[in-house]
């Protein structure tokens, strides 16, 4: 699917394929712009805006075209940001939440994926590419059916509303990790089993990920903000600034979950050892309890046929209660010493 938007004349029209090539980049003025939006595009729409209506590198074709899947899994390329002189081509990585209907921070973890967003941005262009729906790209098209004036401020505008939308997605995940690590905190001395130990890994894992693409992207905004590339304006990148600041929070956000993951794990490891011990302390005290209890029951089975004990009527009452004898002795004496709870 491709979206066209032309600002010309104070307004904001869409437009089909058919007509893009009416309005090619170096007739563009200063008071004109266009975004192309390709979803999902087909391989003839990709070969028509980003080989002939806006010709881009080779490279550039080759990073769009590297979202694949290997075993069921995506293979996105790392987020980046290029210069290529007459236009800027950066990678993000957009997240895409499930359902509203999953609450469970659990099963909100496991669905939640996320798409490779590639954005080329020049003076008067801007092309988006991606697969599936992105909600920034959706709320920047509302954005734009509402206020035709948005696109007058040119595709640096443009770029970070649409990079403002795809950090803020990023919040309510950091606020879901929260409370994951909550409840795992509690499964550690509630039921600290192999399942625990298992959701306590996903979601190290998880958070490593996310850690990963947040630290790429807030470089990116970062450089975007300073002043690095002469297609983002000075009076542009003060509100790149504040979309970096969103992303140092969320790192740091991120971070501490990580933190407190990792100090989980080591009490999951704590709490095990802790069980094992206490395991292996009763164990050794029945076994310290039967060991004089089998060495008279081992003494008196040899069967040997002179034993004085064996031909009196005495005999097995008084072994039978010397048994006994030794085994409460020895049980009420660990009690009073603290060994058996």
């Amino acid at each position: 699917m491709i979206n066209i938007r032309l600002f010309r004349n104070d307004a904001t029209t869409e437009i089909p394929l058919d007509q893009l090539s009416a309005c090619s980049v170096a007739s563009l003025t200063e008071d004109e712009m266009v975004w192309v939006d390709l979803a999902d595009p087909t391989p003839e729409e990709e070969k028509r805006v980003l080989m002939e209506w806006f010709p881009v590198h080779e490279l550039v074709i080759s990073d769009i075209r590297h979202a694949i899947r290997v075993d069921g899994e995506e293979d996105f390329h790392h987020p980046k940001v290029d210069d290529l002189g007459s236009y800027l081509f950066v990678i993000m990585h957009a997240l895409i939440a499930p359902d509203s209907d999953v609450t469970e921070p659990a099963n909100y973890l496991r669905q939640t994926s996320e798409a490779q967003l590639n954005i080329i941005i020049s003076e008067r262009v801007l092309i988006t590419h991606h697969a599936g729906k992105i909600d920034g790209i959706k709320a920047l098209q509302s954005s734009c059916g509402r206020n035709t004036h948005i696109m007058k401020r040119g595709p640096d505008y443009l770029l970070h509303l649409l990079l403002d939308d795809i950090v803020d997605d990023y919040m309510p995940l950091v606020a879901v990790f929260e409370d994951r690590v909550q409840e795992l905190e509690h499964l550690v001395f509630k039921s600290p089993g192999n399942l625990t130990l298992m959701r306590i890994l996903e979601t190290k894992r998880l958070l490593q990920k996310v850690r990963r693409d947040v630290v790429y992207q807030r470089e990116i905004v970062n450089r975007l903000a300073r002043g690095e590339f002469s297609l983002i304006s000075a009076e542009e990148s003060v509100y790149y600034r504040n979309v970096y600041d969103h992303l140092v929070r969320i790192a740091d956000q991120v971070d501490t979950s990580r933190e407190l993951a990792m100090s989980i794990m080591e009490a999951y490891f704590s709490v095990s050892s802790a069980r094992l011990n206490q395991v292996m302390k009763v164990l050794t005290v029945i076994s310290t309890i039967f060991l004089p209890i089998t060495f008279i029951t081992s003494l008196y089975g040899m069967n040997f046929e002179f034993m004085p004990e064996l031909h009196t009527t005495w005999g097995y009452p008084a072994v039978i209660s010397l048994i006994i004898t030794i085994a409460t002795t020895m049980y009420v004496i660990f009690r009073r010493r603290g060994w058996i709870e």
